[in-house]
């Protein structure tokens, strides 16, 4: 897979408090027709002016969080206002045992998503520093879920 551009820690707002934690959080998938299960949390952002930012860690082996961006971004927008920022969080087997991938999913003037780079970045980018001041501050409270939460499919009962 090719590297994604780090993203700027400019576009990453501090957070403030957790107000949305839905570890089932259901989805329309990229085809409209399926629906995908991922762990939704939202928080207040502590930015002029006060915004969200949303994060959907992929949980579900039914439809891929990555192929339905743009449809999870336009849900979230509904609720929360066009100015939610949005990162996608997954495991990254492919990384090494337990690595975790943080990107920024960005939403362009024609309404098709575009991916940067949040967390890893290699340390020689020159954006490695500030991105590694943004997660120490607030990406290592998203990046911490239990390994179990990843194991999740469905809700108990479906």
């Amino acid at each position: 897979m090719e590297a994604l551009t780090p993203a700027s820690a400019d576009d990453l707002p501090p957070l403030g408090v957790l107000i949305a934690d839905d570890p089932f959080w259901r989805y329309r998938a990229g085809d409209l027709v399926r629906e995908g299960v991922a762990h939704l949390r939202v928080w207040t952002t502590v930015a002029i002016p006060p915004g969200h930012l949303a994060v959907v860690t992929e949980t579900s082996q039914a439809a891929s969080v990555t192929e339905s961006a743009g449809h999870i971004w336009g849900e979230l927008a509904r609720t929360y206002g066009r100015s939610v920022v949005l990162l996608e969080h997954y495991l990254a087997p492919e990384a090494g045992e337990g690595a975790e991938i943080l990107d920024l999913v960005r939403i362009g003037v024609d309404g098709s998503p575009r991916w940067t780079r949040v967390w890893p970045t290699a340390e020689e980018h020159p954006r490695h520093p500030e991105l590694e001041r943004w997660m120490a501050a607030c990406g290592h409270r998203i990046v911490s879920l239990p390994a179990s939460a990843f194991a999740r499919c469905q809700p108990e009962g479906d």
